[in-house]
């Protein structure tokens, strides 16, 4: 264990000596790679397949982000493994790169939204190579970028890599089991519910042992905050679910084969509102509930709001 770290230090150690040779002339190239993995940029692609392409590609897209996100929880809370610059002080990651990096490290979440999202459209639409090749090609950029900025080890993206090409195969298992028969998609809700609410307990019991060791001046976690980020993220896990469930039973809308000016500018448009409720709702809500509350609201309208609410929307006004 401990030599396989030494190897990855020494790994994240010869990027930084390339980053400092090159006088950091690639930084900004791989920080634009990097940034394929944050949220918001998988949730688009997601909303412009899900919305306007392909009903069923979205689906898959959305089963594979928000399990991605429930098992990366787990894991991140499980393991409790220091960022790369904790672990051997020599490391100096990007410091562009800090403030998405607060939370523990194994696995990366990064990698892990990338190969969401990225490597299930890959999966979905093997039989186009060009489609296969780009997609694949994204989240080897964004995981190679999380090594050389410094704010992960090769362990934290690959192991990540391969839990998400695990899922791609379980996933498409799934929704064909779901589809085979009515009434399984209720089925599939309620185990995922109680998996939801264990989930909780265990990382409520899991943070409160974790603060009797707490230091504050050593460590770059606070055990309640994390807990606090986790939180949203279960919010929006379960959000997807709950959109999915509701939209498959009550609303049921088509994607127009056409592509049409209209179709595309409401897609923008619901895009634009994304944006809206993902950024600038939270700012509202803390004025009337704590932080951490606020943001799992949020995480669970906007998941909602993907999944069910525009949905309606595009069904209503036909689009």
């Amino acid at each position: 264990m401990f030599e396989t770290m030494g190897l990855q230090i020494q790994y994240l150690l010869l990027l930084q000596n390339f980053r400092e040779v090159t006088h950091g002339i690639f930084d900004g190239f791989f920080m634009c790679a990097t940034w394929l993995g944050e949220t918001i940029i998988p949730l688009s692609i997601i909303c412009i397949v899900y919305w306007g392409i392909n009903k069923k590609a979205g689906t898959f897209l959305l089963f594979n982000f928000g399990l991605t996100l429930y098992v990366n929880v787990f894991l991140k809370m499980t393991a409790c493994i220091k960022r790369p610059w904790l672990i051997d002080s020599r490391i100096t990651p990007l410091k562009e790169a800090l403030p998405a990096a607060d939370g523990y490290s194994f696995p990366s979440g990064h990698t892990a939204g990338a190969t969401a999202v990225w490597g299930s459209s890959a999966y979905f639409w093997w039989n186009k190579k060009f489609i296969r090749y780009l997609m694949i090609t994204v989240v080897c950029l964004v995981a190679f970028s999380r090594n050389y900025v410094g704010v992960h080890t090769p362990q934290d993206v690959i192991v990540s890599i391969f839990i998400g090409i695990c899922l791609m195969f379980g996933i498409d298992r799934l929704l064909k089991w779901i589809e085979a028969q009515k009434g399984r998609d209720f089925i599939f809700y309620l185990v995922l519910l109680v998996l939801t609410v264990l989930l909780c307990i265990y990382i409520h019991i899991k943070c409160c042992l974790q603060m009797q060791t707490y230091d504050s001046a050593n460590d770059l976690v606070n055990p309640i905050e994390m807990k606090h980020g986790v939180y949203a993220k279960i919010a929006f896990m379960f959000g997807i679910f709950s959109g999915w469930l509701l939209e498959k039973n009550f609303v049921n809308f088509e994607i127009k084969k056409d592509a049409t000016i209209a179709k595309w500018v409401s897609i923008i448009l619901g895009i634009l509102v994304l944006y809206i409720l993902t950024f600038y709702m939270n700012k509202f809500l803390i004025m009337l509930v704590p932080k951490h509350i606020a943001s799992a609201i949020i995480a669970f309208l906007t998941a909602l709001y993907i999944t069910f609410l525009y949905p309606i929307v595009l069904k209503k006004y036909k689009f």
